[in-house]
């Protein structure tokens, strides 16, 4: 049976021990235990019979994760799952948090901040993105991300516990400079013998008023045979989850100057938005083991999970008029003393009403083979051969429809609040708005995603002991191999008019109504208990129904049919692949269509293990590891060299934007040569890069007393650039001058401007030093201070730079703006926890535990980085120097008060983080958008009925905490602009095992 194993199932207390446990709980904490042993106590307690006590529930799980940071090579912390399905949160992200310098983010995608997610978007460690996953001491790789995996895609249910590595050894595979995060899943021999387990929960979302089911099993058994022992392991999960989210957001604010001259901040946009989301993810889990002697083992694994979110998004959009536009009578404003405006009615306002339907399959296999050998006591030999495939695909399709204006070409009045936290906004004439003959088709939009990734990885490590030798204990070598290949394919947003518009001036006759087009296509939807019922929306719309919207292809046919029925039908066209995918970046494609990557690296590295138990070398008994990693890294991207046009004023475009010809003239000439400079330079074909980094890394260890231990860490960490970083994509805009079309002309000493990928470019680099205090004063009892700081380089950064292309024998100067590694900074904080039970208080407080941490971080320099650096945008926001760096917050803490007695298991957990800023540049907003103070409270209690089953309930969210965005004002004060309210969920569970 594995000893750390044993561990999660029993441990034994003395007498003693629970003596000196409440002497620290009478003085309010740990410190009383400091208190030294008389000789008699050590004595009576060498002598004392011990009592064994079951540990079971979070008594359990804390003390096999205190066992595994105590015990660890490095600066570490560990959650630990002793029964299936028993992690302390409903999903691997939100478990993480609890950990601290951990903090998560919860939207899905940080530009797009009106969307939040429902169960918690990326994890952030010590204030940085940049986190590698592991399962089971393995490389993960997304077709989604890339590098990382998406905790969300993951059930919890099938993980035995999860680590998070803060500093490396040079063992540990390169990428995590924020951290490493390893998801470990159980294996059969590690098992005590047969165990059989199910676990279903019945989870009910308040606010979406739905419940779902959700079960896993695990069966593992192992047997003696003539050929040694072998082990299976089979488990499942298969959960389904919804929620509800309701929003009250504006647009951006920009400054407008009032008839007396003084400024005020008026937003582009009012509006609301509902959306339903559900989820299925399923996730399966094999393993073999086969031991045919003590130092031998195979373990053969695979791994599958599936995740097929889907959303139904329900919005109204208020769209003014504000600012210049704003004549005398239109409204009625009132502002903050900033000038931001706060509250008031729009007397004539367009309204716009949309369904947004968004669907995502992914899916991601590991499938490994290990074995472990150990010939003789002092020879260990280890390797594995994994392979990855993962897959996603995304489809978004949005349709939008328009409330008519009235017989005097009025529309109705919204009345607005944004002042305090709880916003409003009605709109008024709601007969009107309940008339389907009022209403006319608008717009659509639709948007999709097809994504691949692979990876071939093969390892082989090995160890030698040195019984011998008092000081160095053992000495490591090995290497590691990876092949990795991602594909990404991505449209724009294609966004164009189903019908005419008001707007366009034109008449009503050429204007699709829903009444008389595609009527059965559209739903009068109702808002009802919008935001619980505390915030004011009564309003109503005609929206296109959910079947509309499922399929851009089958929305296509019924808007098709506009022309037959009506001739009004006007020019969106649904994307279809092959074709849609082959497109020019821009601000809404990041990938230019298709993005094309590989990736092989090969690593070898040896550490050195020493110690000295009996303290003469220094004074302190001590130990710790020396190591090296060497990683040379090899890439080639590929796709088109250069693309570009003549420039916008040589366009000719239609009322809706869309460009329909060439101005004749210079600027025809202009358009063919552009065209044969372009066709001569922007062929398909590949850009190689290749980089080596050392990596070395120091890990001591001082064991002050017993319980007191001193860590100190020093190490050089690395990120490897996004693959979307490194498309090989350069976009050219010429700039001819003078009244005559003349390609020689030179203007400022350039021919134009570029915006480019970087297929070129290295890893982000940081020489890291941690140091933490740790004391264990009983198996499940700690103080622990962590410092640590890292000293970064090589932040990829938005340059621009002049670059030269030739063609027909000239060379043309573009002043292009690409990422490069360019920038340094410096990170620094600390991390406080303390976690204990006071098992010596008198019964029945007795079970009372608490769990606290603290984290503070202080970031100076570095540089944002743009997500899509052909937006403008993003370009401005990310080269402001101005803004913090996305995502980390000064400040965040953990709160969990415990009970474990009687049976029963309980725990109420708060998790708070300070406002930080989302992003530089929110999609459709295009300004830096901040995430306000938020904490949230969860609670859980489980009753073991009977040995073998439990039962309980679990709740997500118990205030309903309500999520605030903050936007940067162009030139004036940040603004509140967005309020999210989620639901309050509801877990019902049961756990048996035998």
């Amino acid at each position: 049976m594995n000893k750390n194993n044993d561990v999660f199932a029993r441990t034994k207390l003395s007498h003693h021990t629970r003596l000196a446990c409440a002497f620290s709980i009478m003085a309010m904490g740990p410190l009383a235990l400091a208190q030294e042993q008389t000789d008699t106590e050590k004595h009576q307690n060498e002598t004392e019979v011990l009592e064994e006590v079951q540990v079971t529930g979070h008594r359990a799980s804390i003390l096999s994760a205190q066992a595994a940071k105590r015990h660890a090579e490095q600066v570490m912390d560990a959650i630990s799952a002793t029964d299936i399905g028993a992690l302390p949160d409903r999903s691997v992200s939100e478990a993480l948090q609890r950990l601290p310098g951990i903090q998560l983010q919860r939207t899905n995608e940080a530009r797009d901040p009106a969307r939040l997610a429902s169960e918690g978007g990326g994890v952030f460690v010590r204030g940085l993105s940049w986190v590698r996953t592991e399962l089971n001491g393995r490389d993960i790789f997304s077709a989604e991300g890339g590098r990382t995996l998406g905790f969300e895609d993951v059930s919890a249910d099938l993980l035995a516990g999860i680590e998070v590595y803060k500093n490396p050894t040079a063992d540990q595979v390169e990428g995590g400079l924020g951290g490493t995060v390893n998801l470990r899943t159980r294996l059969p021999l590690e098992q005590n013998g047969r165990l059989l387990a199910f676990s279903g929960d019945y989870n009910y979302a308040d606010l979406y008023d739905e419940g779902f089911v959700s079960g896993n099993g695990l069966y593992s058994d192992r047997w003696q045979l003539d050929g040694g022992e072998i082990g299976l392991l089979l488990s499942a999960s298969i959960a389904e989850i919804g929620n509800r989210t309701d929003s009250i957001q504006s647009g951006r604010f920009e400054p407008n100057t009032e008839a007396d001259g003084s400024t005020v901040y008026l937003p582009t946009g009012l509006g609301f938005r509902r959306i339903d989301w559900e989820q299925e993810r399923n996730a399966y889990n094999g393993v073999f083991q086969w031991a045919p002697n003590d130092e031998l083992t195979f373990t053969a694994q695979a791994f599958y999970a599936e995740a097929n979110p889907v959303d139904l998004e329900r919005a109204v959009g208020v769209n003014g008029p504000f600012g210049a536009s704003l004549a005398p009578g239109m409204g009625d404003f009132h502002y903050d003393p900033s000038g931001r405006l706060q509250s008031g009615t729009l007397y004539d306002s367009s309204i716009t009403f949309n369904t947004r339907y968004g669907e995502q399959e992914s899916s991601i296999g590991d499938y490994s083979l290990r074995f472990e050998y150990a010939p003789t006591e002092r020879w260990s030999v280890s390797g594995d051969l994994q392979h990855i495939s993962s897959e996603a695909t995304v489809l978004s399709m949005t349709a939008f429809t328009g409330v008519l204006p009235d017989s005097e070409n009025d529309y109705p009045e919204t009345t607005f609040s944004f002042s305090g936290s709880k916003p409003s906004l009605s709109i008024s004439d709601q007969d009107r708005l309940m008339q389907q003959d009022q209403y006319w088709w608008g717009a659509a939009m639709d948007h999709l995603e097809d994504n691949e990734a692979d990876s071939l990885a093969g390892r082989l490590d090995v160890e030698y002991t040195f019984d011998d030798n008092r000081f160095i204990k053992n000495i490591r070598f090995g290497g590691r191999i990876t092949d990795k290949d991602t594909t990404t394919r991505q449209t724009g947003w294609n966004w164009s008019l189903l019908s005419n518009q008001y707007w366009l001036n034109n008449s009503p006759e050429n204007t699709a109504f829903l009444h008389e087009a595609a009527q059965n296509q559209s739903e009068l939807i109702t808002f009802d208990e919008f935001m619980r019922g505390d915030v004011d929306v009564p309003t109503v719309g005609w929206f296109p129904t959910e079947q509309l919207v499922s399929s851009n292809t089958g929305a296509y046919k019924y808007f098709e049919s506009m022309v037959a029925n009506n001739g009004q039908f006007w020019g969106w066209a649904p994307l279809t692949p092959p074709e849609a995918y082959d497109l020019n970046p821009r601000g809404d494609n990041v990938s230019a269509g298709i993005n094309e990557q590989n990736e092989k690296t090969r690593a070898i590295y040896v550490s050195l293990r020493f110690g000295d138990d009996s303290g003469d070398t220094l004074g302190l008994p001590f130990d710790g590891n020396f190591g090296m990693r060497f990683v040379e890294t090899e890439t080639t991207a590929y796709g088109r060299s250069v693309a570009g046009g003549i420039g916008d004023s040589c366009y000719i475009r239609d009322n809706a934007s869309n460009i329909t010809g060439i101005k004749p003239g210079d600027c025809a000439n202009a358009d063919a040569f552009v065209s044969a400079f372009l066709s001569e330079l922007g062929d398909y074909k590949s850009f190689s890069n290749k980089y080596t980094n050392m990596l070395p890394s120091l890990n001591l260890r001082f064991m002050l007393q017993e319980e007191l231990q001193l860590r100190f860490g020093l190490s050089r960490g690395m990120v490897r650039p996004a693959f979307s970083q490194t498309r090989p994509y350069t976009s050219l805009s010429f700039d001819f001058t003078g009244e005559q079309f003349n390609p020689d002309t030179v203007a400022n000493g350039v021919q134009g401007t570029a915006t480019g990928g970087a297929p070129y470019l290295k890893p982000t680099v940081a020489d890291q030093f941690d140091t933490s205090l740790e004391w264990y004063f009983n198996d499940t009892g700690s103080l622990t201070f962590a410092a640590f700081y890292k000293d970064i380089h090589d932040y990829i950064a938005l340059v621009t730079r002049v670059e030269e292309f030739s063609y027909g024998g000239q060379t043309f100067r573009f002043e292009t703006t690409r990422q490069t590694n360019s920038a340094s900074g410096q990170l620094q904080g600390f991390e406080l926890a303390y976690q204990q039970f006071y098992d010596m208080l008198p019964s029945p407080f007795d079970g009372l535990g608490l769990q606290a941490n603290f984290t503070y971080i202080d970031n100076k320099g570095g540089v944002n980085t743009a997500a899509n650096p052909f937006e403008a945008a993003q370009q401005s926001g990310a080269t402001d120097e101005t803004l913090p760096i996305e995502g980390m917050s000064r400040t965040s803490y953990n709160l969990a008060l415990m009970y474990e007695k009687y049976g029963v298991s309980a725990r109420l957990a708060y998790n708070w983080r300070e406002r930080y800023l989302l992003t530089t540049s929110a999609a459709n907003i295009g300004r830096p958008v901040w995430f306000n103070d938020y904490g949230q409270l969860d609670g859980s209690v489980l009753y073991n009925a009977t040995d073998n089953l439990k039962f309980g309930l679990q709740v997500t969210n118990i205030l309903n905490s309500r999520s605030e965005l903050e936007v940067l004002a162009d030139g004036g004060p940040d603004a509140r602009y967005s309020w999210t309210d989620t639901d309050r969920r509801i877990a019902f569970i049961t756990r048996y095992s035998f």
